[in-house]
């Protein structure tokens, strides 16, 4: 009998094997919960934008753990919603970073 190493990764999930899965539902999650912990109207309108992109990554990753799924994209889908919401975040970050060097200046 072989044994098989296995490499730990903290972003890959049992039966998952890909970390392209795992990081936009980590990225949707920590904007989800900063909105729900703040009072900022740009980060409840970012965690608004968040559930739609953590559900089709829920999605992908319950399809990636089903081989039979008959599902092909879900790694896709999933880096697109991620990167949507990461490309909001950003801007919000850059207009955030502007306004405040407006104001002070």
């Amino acid at each position: 009998m072989i044994l098989q190493h296995t490499q730990f990764h903290p972003l890959l999930l049992p039966g998952v094997g890909s970390p392209v899965l795992v990081l936009p539902f980590v990225i949707e999650l920590a904007v989800l919960t900063r909105g729900l912990y703040t009072r900022k109207s740009t980060d409840i309108v970012l965690a608004a934008v968040a559930v739609p992109c953590l559900v089709v990554s829920t999605w992908a990753t319950v399809e990636g753990l089903n081989p039979s799924g008959g599902v092909y994209w879900g790694e896709v889908f999933s880096i697109i919603a991620g990167g949507i919401l990461t490309l909001f975040v950003v801007i919000d970050c850059i207009i955030g970073s502007a306004v405040k060097a407006r104001a002070s200046g």
